[in-house]
């Protein structure tokens, strides 16, 4: 065992998770810890969940038997010979293989060689694919075989995740025909799958995402998923640059904020975002990027802007900032000053009338109905923006208001 190997073998060892499938694993079982939890130990990073083979026959047992001494149960999910078995543990799962194709073929069925580098369990004794642990120390992304990429395109989407997720990495070169070939059929990949992968590409660090998204660029993949010309593209990818958390709901708005937004929601529908994000993406795809006043921000518009956004204040300003104009982006970052004060933007957001309702609707001489929910949020803003303070003063504005006619009250940057 080389020094790396025995520091990756150590630093894995040391996992809570590692320690307690080592001592349930029996030598005939034949578990083994691969995958990433397994490159990430030989590269120095703390690892997620920790992924197991086991021989033919023998992942079912074993899996029951580390539920048990876990203190949970195992939850299985697909349908050998694909199956996972998943075992939840301390806010982590353990996820549960059978081999196939014998310890070997195993390795090699693998999306790329950095991930078909295992250790048996409990012994540490090391396996990998032929070139894997070069790769891995080249920081390179390469098959373990051709063909894999076909198999299963969604392997060209965790190539790019891998790119933005791990710090030096780059892809084969040998590996770009393939990819490019099966980047192709990745439509015909369950937009589930799809979508788990964007939301970690989406969700990692600004210089990772970026990367990622050039390369699934440069393949041409990035353009067969979001069906849009090139040049919307680009604008997307660079709007996405310039984001400043790792929310990747904001992103893929972000992302497909050049076409209209209709077709951005049609899309989100297609790839089954959940409702929440399309609700989201909604506010975002129709905020106004552009402020016209030249003078200081007021605290009017930072109200207004508030009201606007809510009940998704923090995301609508991080669209803002990565979106907006100049302007637009001063008042940006003014109201997040104030959403980031829970009680200020309680204030804001819930004013409290000094008066009853019924004296308000008396004093415009309005009914319940549009016209009245209209004057009530003209209200709210001018207490949210402190222009009313007390009953007497909104007397005074309600009196105004009352002498103005009907025109319509809406919120308006």
């Amino acid at each position: 065992m080389t020094d790396g190997t025995a520091r990756a073998w150590r630093r894995l060892a040391l996992r809570e998770d590692v320690a307690l499938a080592a001592s349930c694993a029996h030598p005939r079982e034949r578990v083994r810890a691969v995958g990433g939890a397994v490159r990430d130990a030989f590269l120095g990073r703390a690892g997620g969940d920790l992924d197991l083979t086991a021989a033919p026959g023998c992942a079912a047992p074993f899996a029951a038997r580390l539920a048990a001494r876990a203190g949970t149960r195992v939850v299985a999910v697909g349908a050998a010979p694909r199956r996972i078995l998943k075992v939840p543990f301390r806010g982590r799962e353990i996820d549960v293989w059978e081999e196939e194709g014998g310890p070997e073929g195993d390795l090699l069925r693998r999306d790329f060689t950095v991930n078909a580098i295992a250790f048996d369990l409990p012994s540490g004794a090391l396996d990998a694919a032929p070139g894997a642990l070069d790769d891995l120390s080249a920081r390179r992304l390469a098959p373990p075989r051709s063909g894999v990429f076909l198999e299963d395109p969604l392997r060209v989407l965790r190539a790019a995740r891998f790119l933005a997720q791990l710090p030096g990495l780059r892809v084969a070169s040998s590996a770009l025909p393939e990819m490019k070939k099966a980047g192709r059929f990745l439509r015909m990949v369950s937009e589930e799958r799809r979508l788990v992968e964007l939301d970690k590409l989406l969700g990692s660090p600004a210089a990772g995402r970026m990367k990622g998204l050039r390369f699934l660029a440069r393949l041409g993949v990035l353009q067969s998923l979001i069906r849009s010309s090139a040049p919307r593209m680009r604008r997307g990818i660079s709007l996405v640059s310039r984001l400043d958390s790792p929310d990747p709901r904001v992103a893929r708005a972000l992302l497909l904020l050049p076409m209209s937004p209709k077709r951005a929601e049609d899309l989100l529908r297609r790839w089954k975002t959940s409702r929440e994000e399309q609700r989201l993406a909604s506010r975002l795809l129709t905020l106004p990027l552009r402020r016209k006043a030249r003078t200081r921000v007021t605290r009017r518009e930072v109200a207004e802007l508030l009201r606007l956004s809510s009940p998704f204040a923090e995301e609508s300003l991080s669209f803002l900032l990565a979106a907006g104009d100049a302007r637009m982006r001063d008042l940006a970052r003014a109201a997040r000053r104030v959403a980031r004060r829970p009680a200020a933007l309680r204030r804001i957001l819930k004013p409290v009338r000094p008066l009853p309702l019924v004296e308000i609707r008396n004093a415009l001489s309005l009914a319940e109905g549009p016209e009245l929910g209209e004057a009530l949020g003209e209200l709210d803003l001018a207490l949210g923006a402190g222009e009313i303070r007390g009953a007497r003063a909104a007397r005074a504005w309600l009196a105004a208001r009352a002498g103005v006619g009907k025109r319509p009250l809406r919120l308006v940057l």
